[in-house]
């Protein structure tokens, strides 16, 4: 069999502009190694951590040089003789970090996980960042129970929105801060029960929200002064954690 020609994301070098560090160039998919499945990708989603990856600001980075793009998912469209799990055609999630924006991986098929045909690829393609980064928030930075508060600001972002809906399941309430009043609707739709829009009598409205019970945990994804409002609402001694890179305004105290 000739080898299958594909285009895949480059880069050598990591910088502060990411479209001036990465370029689609042209490659070739040697034999299928033992082991290993053909996947043509599907979909490849561009997220924050993809664009960090390639300014050298993301906490895991791979050696250089890399393809980019860190998730997604593809469709098996060779398999060596010895794999009889992953038939031709099944759709499968792609590795965290192994270089997702190509047409085409080679990889091994102990590495895969099968996903259910007949979904729409783009959502598939998104299991592997958002989901997990909302379910570690919730679970390792406090021992939180059913009936807990727990607040959060971006709350219209992909994980904001994860996070309220893994938080109804374990029984945790949340409150849920956006920066513009046009965002309400959004995020109540996603489920959240509680949308409030940042100001600085937060730490007020909040308490008028939970009656008085305490909110242990905070989670920030912007900083800066919506750091400082979020730290006002929590209890004595409760944790506040930061979701990405921050790069809000300057608080106003020292």
């Amino acid at each position: 069999m000739h080898p299958i020609k594909a285009r895949r994301t480059h880069y050598s070098e990591r910088g502060p502009v990411p479209q001036d560090v990465i370029t689609t160039v042209d490659f070739e998919l040697p034999p299928l190694a033992e082991g290993h499945v053909r996947v043509a990708v599907l979909a490849a989603p561009i997220n924050p951590s993809d664009v960090l990856t390639l300014t050298g600001e993301y906490g895991i980075l791979p050696p250089l040089p890399a393809v980019g793009g860190n998730e997604g998912v593809g469709r098996v469209v060779e398999a060596a003789g010895d794999v009889t799990h992953l038939a031709v055609g099944t759709v499968v999630l792609l590795p965290v970090g192994c270089g997702t924006w190509t047409t085409h991986l080679d990889l091994p098929a102990k590495h895969l996980v099968a996903l259910p045909s007949g979904v729409d690829p783009v959502q598939l393609s998104m299991l592997t960042v958002n989901p997990p980064t909302a379910l570690l928030m919730l679970t390792e930075f406090v021992d939180l129970q059913p009936g807990d508060w727990v607040i959060q600001n971006a709350a219209n972002s992909a994980v904001g929105g994860y996070l309220v809906q893994l938080a109804k399941l374990r029984g945790i309430h949340t409150i849920n801060v956006v920066r513009r009043a046009s965002a309400i609707d959004a995020v109540k739709a996603s489920g959240a029960e509680h949308v409030v829009v940042d100001a600085e009598d937060l730490p007020k409205r909040v308490h008028a929200v939970t009656g008085g019970a305490p909110v242990k945990l905070a989670i920030d994804c912007i900083g800066g002064v919506a750091t400082e409002n979020l730290a006002r609402c929590l209890v004595e001694g409760g944790t506040l954690g930061a979701s990405r890179a921050l790069r809000g305004p300057r608080c106003g105290r020292q």
